[in-house]
């Protein structure tokens, strides 16, 4: 697609893509200029936020429109996650920062001391801390006006994932060792330390009643682990390395996206594989589905975005 002009790489490539009898359909967007690494719904599902490695995001709403396209780090954007109240997004970047800014594109803060690759970021439920995981193996806690609160150390190799529980008791951490790090919040002490892999956790996933969280691994298997940190599910020999992990707002379907660039979605009652969807010509980085739960988001390193419906 080099020959496309420039212009037309942020504008949706087809309406639809229209599988056989009721099979689910996918919106492509060509969105960025290199792979899109991450990217997040806001809260209302009005908009779809996605981070690339050219540095940059780009909002667009689920039909396709592009509404802004912001040019955030000089350095490859790697995360990004709405607030919970919809006003503010924080990205993080290879740049060794995390910037806070509106969705006009008005940068609000940026908050530095990572001594490296900043991988993940991610609000509190309540809007009120930012959390950032980083290849100099801390995670720091920061207010959303930037004060810093805790850095996270021990037990960890470079930090790959983190993600809050609904209820605010526990942040989830995966690293690119072997495991699944749950502390709690309060005072910030390690609750469980799960052996969760044999190969690097890249991604977790908490879901929205607290109850379980989910990790996806190098080692081609994903599972889902009870939020005390015993085991509660698993996929195990899936065709790829699993990128990336999310769970359904209701927490009925858990989705993985794949090295491969397959996404893959279960049943989490039946244990069962539900979808197989395909379309991304290079591995999936980011993956996320809507409030609602009508849209499943995926992102890719062949610079595109897919949004997924009829699941």
């Amino acid at each position: 697609m080099d020959w496309l002009p420039r212009v037309a790489r942020f504008f949706l490539l087809a309406a639809f893509s229209l599988p056989l009898q009721g099979a689910p359909a996918s919106r492509t967007f060509i969105s960025h200029e290199k792979g899109v690494f991450a990217l997040d719904w806001s809260p209302d599902g009005k908009l779809l936020a996605t981070a690339s490695l050219d540095g940059s995001i780009s909002l667009w709403k689920t039909e396709g429109l592009l509404v802004r396209r912001i040019q955030v780090h000089p350095k490859p954007a790697l995360g990004i996650a709405f607030s919970p109240d919809g006003e503010l997004l924080a990205t993080a970047s290879a740049d060794g920062t995390v910037a806070v800014l509106a969705p006009s594109g008005q940068i609000r803060l940026r908050i530095t001391g990572h001594r490296t690759n900043v991988l993940t970021v991610a609000w509190s439920p309540d809007g009120k801390l930012i959390a950032s995981g980083s290849e100099d193996m801390t995670v720091r806690v920061h207010t959303r006006t930037g004060s810093l609160v805790t850095t996270l150390t021990g037990q960890m190799q470079p930090v790959t994932a983190v993600e809050f529980s609904r209820d605010g008791n526990l942040l989830a951490i995966a690293e690119r060792g072997t495991h699944l790090l749950i502390r709690e919040t309060r005072l910030w002490g390690m609750k469980t330390l799960v052996r969760a892999h044999r190969d690097v956790v890249w991604d977790t996933a908490v879901s929205r009643d607290s109850r379980f969280i989910a990790t996806g691994s190098k080692d081609q298997s994903l599972r889902v682990w009870k939020s005390s940190g015993e085991p509660h599910v698993s996929f195990e020999n899936l065709p790829s390395e699993v990128w990336t992990v999310t769970f359904s707002p209701d927490g009925t379907h858990l989705a993985c996206g794949l090295r491969s660039g397959t996404t893959l979605v279960y049943n989490l009652a039946s244990a069962s594989l539900v979808h197989t969807l395909a379309g991304h010509r290079d591995g999936v980085l980011g993956i996320a589905w809507s409030p609602d739960g009508k849209y499943l988001a995926t992102a890719s390193r062949d610079a595109t975005v897919r949004i997924w419906e009829g699941l």
